[in-house]
């Protein structure tokens, strides 16, 4: 009877210890890289941080970089643990080629969420209706401190068969600075995403914004992917977001939620988690979140690998295929 009721006390120790024992893999806090405060990214970011940290156990901070370039050296060592980038930023780093110097292979994505959009805006009463408009006009160009911007803004260029050397090249650091070099006057267009909250400063100071359309022939789209990999024109309805006038074809392509690999599995699990069951009030932060959907989150055109702790996630909804697993294969192979 007593070794009977020492057993029967031992399994309950274990039973009572096994849910701490899961709970010690999920970290108390982690951070979140964005591109700079006012940025699209940073307000994607501290959406996503808002709704973790309320339906996990883990406390997210936002980190502001100038871009992914400041950051993914970080991300690589294990010491940041999620960031905010597009397909194209995690293709290129990820296999090391323009803009990026070297390879950044410990990225993973946790979750594919909306598609972010972007060109150039002009003076709400510009003549400029068209990228092929900015022909000897003065653009922002350069962007040190975000090389992707300046690969976007020349896959733009490239749609209307423009190149740096058809307008004034108006050199600026990063984002911010573009925007206040078109405030001020100093260039005739400026290149964001829709609803970046400085377009919105833009809008506000200027008297008014309007975006202008890249050229989505099948023509402009193949020479726009051919410099920004991962890229597709795509139409933003009139009325939608501040400054679209009329319905306005933008670049576009994907936005990812990465984490280092370095994330334990049952931490990217209770992240995706947290993301998944409150979609709604990610959109209830920030406009741009209400695209972040369930049936985006697992995309069959992701540009590097996924994190186990998300693809246990998703094997458990259903949603994670054979032909997820042929491809999650081969991104680790490259």
């Amino acid at each position: 009877m007593r070794k009977w009721t020492k057993r029967v006390g031992v399994a309950l120790l274990v039973s009572a210890l096994a849910p701490s024992a899961a709970l010690a893999q999920v970290p108390r806090s982690a951070s979140v890289a964005t591109h700079a405060m006012g940025s699209l990214y940073n307000a994607i970011g501290t959406g996503i941080a808002t709704v973790v940290s309320r339906h996990s156990p883990i406390t997210v901070r936002v980190q502001p970089f100038a871009g992914p370039p400041a950051w993914l050296p970080s991300m690589d060592k294990g010491d940041t643990d999620m960031g905010v980038l597009t397909s194209a930023d995690a293709v290129t780093s990820y296999k090391g080629i323009n803009p990026y110097k070297r390879p950044f292979k410990n990225t993973r994505i946790l979750l594919v969420g909306g598609a972010i959009q972007l060109s150039f805006y002009v003076r709400k009463d510009s003549s400029i209706q068209t990228i092929a408009d900015l022909k000897g006009k003065r653009v922002p160009t350069d962007f040190p401190g975000i090389p992707i911007v300046k690969l976007s803004t020349t896959a733009g260029l490239a749609s209307a068969g423009l190149s740096y050397k058809d307008i004034v090249q108006v050199p600026v650091s990063d984002l911010q600075a573009a925007n206040q070099a078109f405030m001020e006057g100093r260039t005739d267009t400026n290149w964001l995403g829709l609803r970046s909250p400085l377009v919105e400063e833009a809008n506000a100071r200027v008297g008014g914004v309007k975006w202008i359309s890249v050229i989505d022939t099948p023509e402009g789209a193949e020479k726009m992917a051919s410099v920004y990999p991962g890229s597709y024109p795509a139409t933003a309805k009139a009325g939608s977001a501040t400054g679209l006038v009329k319905d306005t074809a933008m670049l576009t392509n994907d936005i990812y939620l990465v984490g280092t690999k370095d994330l334990s599995d049952d931490g990217a699990y209770a992240i995706v988690k947290a993301l998944w069951d409150n979609t709604k009030e990610l959109a209830a932060a920030y406009a741009a979140l209400a695209s972040w959907r369930q049936d985006r989150m697992v995309s069959t055109k992701a540009f590097i690998p996924y994190h186990p702790g998300a693809i246990k996630f998703y094997k458990e909804k259903g949603i994670w295929s054979a032909q997820m697993d042929d491809l999650q294969a081969k991104l680790l192979a490259q």
